[in-house]
């Protein structure tokens, strides 16, 4: 073959460099990460998202030899730590841990958004954050059914508690008075913490807290707010079996912010379904009340827009007083 001749020589030289090409990218995807990962929690650090994230970031660290630091960036029911997210560098070393909350909840309650939800994107879901209907253990409210019926015998009498408007326990309980047609009390709280202390003294007659925030309580489970039951409470049904199938729970998981490069991304997601499914996260989750679900990018970002959509249609009719 004569490479002399020019249509021939460019090929050559285009397809070496598409081969160079190829290799660069190969090795760049192969380094990362090459150093500390920092992995933004925009909650409490001390609450259940916190120790969550601790948990995946030391099995990532183990997973990949390099420190995946977890950094608090609270405020605004996550919106703060999502807007750092939205405004920073592109490449992978800064992820956020956290609920979706901050895409699918606060675009409806907040007066005005610093970032839009093209600017984040959704790596994988790790868990689901499951909430539930609580009574008191003295409360004379036996059931999900005795519950319903009272309310429907007294429309807005019976009330409860929520950890803040638009938080995941209240737009849960919103999608069971709409489904089912009955009216409850809602009472915003600062957190679950509050809520579930007024439940069991009796102030309440139930609060909408997470399954993670009621272990050792005198708490009463009415139903886990989710489409199947939850090994924490294996006798307790699932509001999907008491015929109510739109409620869904917090979905957690890894954003990035969006231009992040695809192999980096398709490296974190495959990381996460790992560290995921491993034996010691699996571990840890459970002394935390909490179930790992992985889902991949794709899968995640669908049902975070399907969650968008139903809150769409359901805060408007809630009337709340926007920040």
């Amino acid at each position: 073959m004569d490479f002399s001749q020019p249509c021939l020589s460019r090929w050559v030289v285009a397809a070496v460099a598409a081969v160079l090409a190829q290799a660069s990218a190969a090795a760049d995807q192969a380094r990362f990460p090459e150093k500390p990962v920092e992995t933004i929690v925009p909650y409490s650090i001390g609450g259940g998202v916190g120790a969550m994230a601790r948990a995946f970031a030391t099995e990532a660290a183990k997973v990949t030899g390099q420190p995946w630091v977890v950094t608090p960036r609270e405020g605004a029911g996550g919106v703060v730590g999502f807007t750092y997210l939205s405004r920073a560098k592109p490449d992978g070393y800064s992820v956020v841990f956290s609920p979706a909350s901050p895409m699918t909840n606060a675009p409806f309650i907040n007066a005005s958004m610093p970032f839009p939800n093209t600017q984040i994107q959704p790596v994988c879901q790790v868990f689901e954050n499951v909430f539930t209907i609580a009574v008191g253990e003295k409360s004379t409210i036996r059931n999900f059914s005795d519950l319903v019926a009272r309310a429907r015998s007294n429309p807005g009498s019976v009330s409860f508690g929520h950890a803040g408007p638009g938080s995941v326990g209240h737009l849960s309980v919103a999608a069971v008075e709409r489904a089912l047609k009955v009216k409850f009390n809602a009472i915003a709280y600062r957190g679950d913490a509050p809520a579930i202390t007024d439940a069991m003294g009796g102030t309440l007659d139930f609060s909408a807290p997470a399954i993670s925030s009621i272990a050792g309580k005198n708490l009463r489970v009415l139903a886990v707010l989710s489409e199947k039951r939850h090994p924490g409470y294996p006798d307790v049904p699932s509001i999907a079996e008491l015929g109510v199938p739109s409620v869904t729970p917090g979905l957690n998981g890894l954003f990035v912010p969006a231009g992040t490069p695809a192999p980096v991304i398709e490296d974190i997601e495959r990381l996460c379904e790992k560290v995921t499914t491993s034996a010691s996260f699996s571990d840890s989750a459970k002394t935390l009340m909490q179930v790992p679900q992985f889902l991949s990018a794709t899968a995640f970002r669908a049902r975070i827009d399907t969650v968008y959509k139903a809150n769409a249609a359901l805060v408007p009719e809630l009337k709340l007083e926007k920040n």
